[in-house]
């Protein structure tokens, strides 16, 4: 039966049979509302979202490590719950939008791990962008600012959600990274950007630095200087900055933190060249056959491992993730994004030093109010904490 005589037919009925036409119209619109709304209902769930393994060997693991899929109430929030609405209206546009998904997937866009690496940041601030224009919506279905017990939070917690109350605050502008692994900003700051970078130069400024924080931007074994190497190039130019202002007070560097000494040029050279040092945690694999002395030195030389703090490992590691993860990462790995510095591979010596300058309020954490929360914390939790960091490069 060709189109034409369905519509014959279906004018006719119209006509003789008015009520019977409508109750038909009215019945098919039933089945197709049920029908597209349990084909949209079906997409709506952890299995269709891994179903490719785009997602199934990238992000799915990350978060699988979360607490959003494993914690001890046992309430697990899957992929529906964070990026897609519950309201119909705003879930159908989410729908439509994500149509776009399906043609990246047909064309290969991110079907490697090295192709979905590379437009990692790019994907992760769109998400970041919906969710602030939101409000946070999706986070909101189960955390609400109005249910919080602040007494009962984690310290440092506390007191940022109280400010966020305040302020009117979104959840995603802190809390990136929880589900799956924040990506790597460094390599988009300005610093790192430079045309011009000197590299030659930039390590004849370093020949100044290495007196104390060595050839390679190692530190120094008791703490004393901290290591340097690999520290996100934005983080060491504010930090040099401090000095230059004594916001932050340190008598070694006094001599050497003047703009004579060091002008805003250098500060951005020797930033970007001590960022981009690696250093291993271990020596590679002695190879009998092809040993070199000489070789096997210079290899030690570029190896920090930092070492085992005495302390309760266990008890570190749920206190660190309580108070510190948020913003230092799971395993103190940092937040380049947020200038905030990695904590595992950095001298357990030079980080009590720190604590106890934020203690006694000579250095300045993130507000004037964390001094008070640092003298909170006891010694022995102290040590916990940096018992479960200098375990973190042996990994």
């Amino acid at each position: 039966m060709n189109l034409q005589k369905v519509s014959s037919l279906c004018l006719a009925l119209c006509r003789k049979r008015p009520l019977v036409f409508t109750a038909l119209v009215f019945i098919s619109g039933i089945f197709f509302w049920g029908a597209f709304n349990t084909a949209m209902e079906a997409t709506n769930t952890l299995d269709f979202c891994i179903s490719c393994h785009e997602m199934k060997s990238t992000v799915y693991p990350e978060y699988k490590e979360s607490i959003h899929y494993s914690n001890t109430s046992g309430v697990q929030a899957t992929c529906p719950d964070c990026h897609v609405p519950k309201e119909w209206t705003a879930k159908l546009i989410r729908k439509i939008k994500a149509s776009r998904e399906l043609y990246y997937w047909i064309t290969g866009e991110i079907d490697s791990k090295e192709k979905f690496a590379a437009k990692r940041l790019n994907l992760a601030e769109r998400v970041w962008h919906a969710m602030r224009e939101s409000d946070s919506r999706e986070c909101r279905n189960c955390h609400q600012f109005t249910a919080m017990n602040l007494a009962s939070q984690a310290r440092f917690a506390s007191r940022i959600h109280a400010d966020a109350i305040k302020e009117n605050n979104t959840c995603i502008n802190c809390h990136q990274g929880i589900a799956h692994h924040a990506p790597d900003r460094k390599a988009t700051t300005e610093l790192t950007a430079k045309d011009d970078f000197d590299i030659e130069y930039a390590e004849e400024i370093n020949e100044t630095c290495a007196g104390c924080h060595g050839e390679y931007g190692e530190g120094s074994q008791d703490g004393e200087y901290p290591r340097l190497a690999g520290l996100d190039a934005k983080y060491i130019a504010r930090q040099l900055q401090y000095f230059k202002t004594r916001e932050r007070l340190n008598i070694p560097m006094i001599p050497y933190a003047t703009e004579r000494e060091l002008p805003e040029e250098d500060i951005d050279l020797i930033s970007i060249y001590l960022s981009q040092i690696k250093l291993a945690s271990k020596l590679p694999p002695l190879e009998e056959e092809t040993f070199d002395a000489l070789e096997r030195l210079q290899q030690s030389e570029l190896v920090v491992n930092i070492a085992r703090y005495p302390g309760n490992i266990g008890s570190g590691h749920k206190l660190y993730q309580k108070e510190c993860a948020g913003c230092h990462g799971r395993t103190g790995e940092g937040n380049a994004s947020k200038q905030y510095p990695p904590l595992s591979g950095q001298y357990s010596q030079y980080l009590i030093r720190q604590i106890d300058n934020f203690r006694s309020d000579e250095r300045l954490h993130d507000d004037p109010r964390d001094a008070r929360i640092f003298q909170d914390f006891s010694d022995a939790e102290i040590n916990d904490i940096l018992a479960f960091l200098s375990v973190q490069d042996d990994q």
